[in-house]
């Protein structure tokens, strides 16, 4: 006990300190801490890294500082010495330092004797101890507290203020110091009295709604969300928020504020206010479901399938395309590997949501032309989206098979050589036929007209038929068809006279038409031949390249086309085989260089292969007969072309006749515009000025006259609209006289009359409707007033032509010699026609007859110098002869290769001074376009059109 009563002693002096200065001490440290907290919170709040962590660093110095003070008072109170120095000490110095060296007497006598006795020194402690003052301890710990109390109220009125000025600010600035990743853990309040509207794209066309505040909406892509609302507090920058991109809230006038959100994906957007680089978000939150623009929806009626263009020459396409919103366009895509061509189909107008419509393939199309591998069809649809861009919706596909190389030509070479064989059959029998006697007149009548219609049903069936887009046309169409009337015209003759001789002009015409008909087919075949052994010319060349590719290592790409290429050889030179003699020598030329191209193939010699493709693309490029029978070929030095046949010239006689008709159709063409000329050359300019005073006195009195009737913009079908157009027709009447144009006038004048006539009837019939019944008796009006006008241009107009034509009689003489030349020309190209293995069919001789009256016509008229009926009658004239060429000249399938149907024939060249082909395009170009009724757009058409011609 007695060791332990100086203890006791010494923590009841520490006891009674701490009882005057701990609390105080606990207030102050209480109060430093809030201080620091609080204006650490007012630094963060900045937001910037720099704040934050110069924030964060002073928290934590603070929260060192009083753990370390806790420590340390800790250990203090264990430690006696201390005790004694910091309590004894600081009431009598000497005191404690007497009882600082008894504390160590103490010690020394505990663990040695020799010291003296330990309850002699433990007596001498608590005697000291026993003479410390416990009112002076007090009262000095009074005065510590004091200091204590009046550092803590510091500190506590600092916290005060610093929470004083704005408590959110430290709410704020705590919640931005706990923040992680720019998004602080506390969610606060921003605003209040929000209101949430959506405005759809404009392109939608639709209104805007308004929504209810933090309840889940679906809106459309691209649509605008509004959110208003009124800041609780003022001073935040404030921003709406997804979690990731944002928009700020921005005054809106009214003592609120508003953000607009644009809406891409789905999202949930959240009010929040920006401190630097800290987000504090409010809790409520407004989910906005996206719904994305959907793709147009295009369906392709029949598809997926495949369909071979052999046997379906004409593949109609029918589409519908809907879309959520609104098309923009519709095309056809072809694509056949590497190429593509896309047509447009529609460009729907007014956002329409649905199209439809159709397109028709054929055959003929160029893109299969040089197109030999499938090729896929498909219908795609762009839509209107401007958010993210139009979309397109494509259907299933047709896949179109294209037929071999040579193979359309090679089924109607067939079908015409079945022809030929009905039409050898039809010889045969004539020949095993008896001139038949008197009493077996009708019978055998009736007999040769049933084997002709059944041999002419035939020919008809090859004429008629589609070969995978091809068609019998041109020269073999005309030798056809004229022989067919040749055959009809010795029928006829025989069925007038039943003697021996009738019977053998019947077998000799036969006989000459089977003759003319197999010339035609062996012509035929031999052009079909030439210009298929071009197109495989293209795909050797195409076989050379793949080989090559391979050779320098590329095996993907090149074996791949190297095996379509032999392929499409392949097929094709059996196709080429079918196509007469020269089609057969090409065929067997395809056959061996394929199997050079196989054997280096199978060796893995591509230089070789390659070699042999670019040796059988250079032969076909020359497709001529290799050995031609005493005519030579290719290899002998002979010139191009083979012979069709001793027996029969037919084919070269239908040729001849048509470069004769294209070189008749050119001629009289030059002479039409040269008459043009002449009587445009005749037009006196001082006529015209002088006629031109005049017209603008009738001008004025044209307009003055439809002054009253109504302007366009009235209901088709009623007499105010036709009133309407007689008034837009008299003003045009009014601009060509003003411009010196009395032909042009007297045009518009007469179309200006119909339209009043038929106002003026309309308004009879409206039952007394005043509108339509004034517009009908005002039409009446302008109409009487018109017709003086009308009279008095066609006089004028008359004049000119006649002073004109007074003007050009001499060069109008020399025309009526030349048309009557070129006359003559067209009655010997028709008589010509009509016989032999030259003849044409029936229509082109009528169009040629035709051709030839209207010529003499002009002749006629040019001699007595009425120039303008001469040329109108030379127009007519132009026209027959055109349709005289037929519409089928120049088609695929009967045309030489490109670049030798213009060097096979015969051609003068025009002297220079005499080719007036570029001036006569323009002068048509500029008369066609600068000659509009409308005399407010006049000019400016004839300046468009002289700028297209530059």
């Amino acid at each position: 006990m007695d060791n332990e009563a100086p203890a006791l002693s010494i923590a009841r002096l520490r006891s009674v300190w701490d009882a005057e200065v701990g609390p105080s001490a606990r207030r102050a440290l209480a109060a430093a801490a809030c201080a620091g907290l609080f204006v650490a919170a007012h630094v963060a709040r900045l937001g910037s890294p720099l704040a934050r962590g110069l924030a964060g660093a002073g928290v934590a110095l603070l929260v060192a500082a009083i753990a370390a003070r806790a420590i340390v008072v800790r250990r203090r109170r264990g430690d006696a010495r201390r005790t004694v120095r910091d309590i004894i000490g600081r009431t009598d110095a000497a005191l404690a330092a007497a009882t600082l060296r008894a504390l160590a007497l103490v010690d020394r006598a505990a663990v040695d004797d020799r010291v003296g006795s330990p309850a002699l020194a433990g007596l001498h402690l608590r005697r000291l101890l026993a003479r410390a003052s416990q009112p002076r301890i007090v009262t000095r710990a009074q005065q510590a507290a004091a200091r204590w109390a009046t550092a803590g109220l510091a500190l506590g009125a600092l916290s005060l203020a610093a929470a004083a000025i704005e408590p959110a600010r430290v709410v704020e600035g705590l919640d931005v110091l706990a923040a992680r990743g720019g998004e602080a853990p506390v969610e606060l309040p921003w605003l209040e009295d929000i209101e949430v509207t959506a405005t759809p794209p404009e392109y939608l066309h639709a209104s805007a709604e308004v929504l209810l505040p933090f309840a889940p909406t679906m809106q459309p892509r691209g649509a605008v969300i509004t959110v208003r609302g009124r800041p609780i507090r003022e001073g935040r920058a404030l921003v709406l928020t997804d979690g990731e991109a944002e928009v700020p809230f921005v005054d809106d006038g009214a003592g609120g504020v508003v953000a607009r959100w644009t809406l891409g994906d789905s999202t949930t957007l959240q009010a929040a206010a920006r401190f630097g680089r800290v987000r504090i978000r409010q809790a409520d939150a407004q989910r906005v479901v996206s719904i994305a623009d959907d793709a147009p929806r295009v369906t392709l009626e029949g598809a997926p399938r495949t369909v071979k263009l052999l046997e379906e020459p004409s593949i109609p396409l029918r589409y519908a395309v809907t879309d959520d919103h609104g098309l923009r366009e519709v095309v056809l895509v072809l694509r056949a590997g590497a190429k593509e061509e896309r047509r447009v189909l529609s460009r729907p107008a007014g956002d329409a949501r649905v199209d439809r419509g159709g397109y028709e393939l054929r055959a003929r199309d160029p893109f299969f032309r040089r197109t030999y591998v499938p090729v896929e069809a498909r219908i795609e649809a762009r839509d209107n989206d401007p958010i993210e861009g139009p979309k397109w919706g494509r259907s299933e596909a047709i896949v179109i098979v294209p037929p071999q190389v040579g193979e359309p030509e090679a089924r109607r070479y067939v079908a015409l050589a079945r022809a030929r064989d009905a039409l050898t059959d039809l010889l045969a029998d004539r020949i095993g036929q008896q001139p038949p006697g008197v009493a077996g007149a009708a019978p055998h009548a009736a007999h040769e007209a049933e084997v002709q219609a059944a041999a002419v049903a035939e020919v008809e069936r090859a004429l008629a038929a589609e070969y995978g887009g091809l068609r019998v046309r041109g020269r073999a169409a005309s030798l056809a068809r004229g022989q067919l009337a040749r055959l009809d015209e010795a029928l006829a003759a025989e069925r007038k006279s039943t003697t021996r001789a009738a019977h053998q002009r019947l077998l000799d015409e036969t006989e000459g038409v089977l003759l003319a008909f197999d010339a035609g087919l062996r012509g035929l075949g031999y052009r079909d031949a030439r210009a298929v052994a071009q197109r495989l010319a293209d795909v050797a060349d195409e076989a050379a390249l793949a080989a090559e590719l391979l050779e320098s290592g590329g095996r993907e790409d090149g074996e791949g086309r190297l095996t379509a290429a032999v392929t499409v050889l392949d097929g094709g030179g059996v196709e080429l085989r079918k196509l007469g003699e020269l089609g057969r020598d090409l065929g067997e030329i395809v056959a061996n260089d394929l199997r050079r191209i196989a054997r280096a193939r199978g060796a893995r010699d591509w230089m070789h292969a390659e070699l042999a493709a670019r040796d059988l693309a250079a032969r076909l490029r020359r497709p001529e007969p290799s050995f031609g029978g005493g005519r030579g070929g290719v290899e002998s030095g002979a010139p191009r072309g083979p012979e069709p046949g001793d027996a029969s010239r037919a084919d070269e006689s239908v040729a001849q006749g048509e470069r004769d008709l294209e070189e008749l159709a050119r001629d009289h063409a030059a002479e039409t515009n040269a008459v043009a000329e002449e009587l445009a050359r005749a037009s006196s300019p001082e006529d015209i000025a002088a006629l031109r005073e005049e017209a603008k006195r009738h001008a004025e009195a044209i307009r003055e006259a439809v002054r009253r009737l109504p302007q366009p913009g009235a209901a088709p079908g009623s007499a105010e609209s036709a009133a309407a157009a007689g008034r837009e027709q008299a003003e045009a009447m009014a601009g060509a006289l003003e411009q010196g144009r009395p032909e042009e006038a007297v045009q518009s004048g007469k179309g200006a009359m119909r339209s009043l006539g038929e106002a003026k009837r309309l308004g009879a019939q409206s039952g007394g409707f005043f509108p339509e019944e004034r517009a009908g008796r005002e039409a009446a009006e302008a109409q009487q007033a018109l017709a003086g006008e009308l009279a008095w241009a066609e006089e004028a107009l008359r004049r000119l032509r006649q002073a004109a034509a007074e003007r050009a009689r001499e060069g109008l003489e020399r025309s009526s010699r030349r048309e009557g030349s070129l006359a003559d020309r067209a009655r010997e190209l028709r008589e010509r026609g009509e016989r032999g293995d030259a003849r044409m069919p029936e229509e082109m001789l009528d169009r040629l007859d035709e051709a030839e009256q209207a010529m003499r016509d002009a002749q006629r008229a040019l001699a007595e110098g009425d120039g303008e009926r001469g040329n109108e009658r030379q127009r007519e004239a132009q026209r027959l002869l055109e349709m005289s060429r037929g519409e089928d000249l120049g088609q695929e399938g009967d045309a030489e290769p490109e670049g030798e149907r213009d060097m096979a024939r015969k051609a003068d060249i025009p002297d220079k001074d005499k080719h007036k082909g570029p001036e006569e395009f323009r002068r048509r170009v500029l008369e066609g376009l600068g000659g509009t009724s409308e005399p407010r757009l006049k000019e400016a058409v004839k300046r468009y059109a002289e700028g297209l011609l530059r």
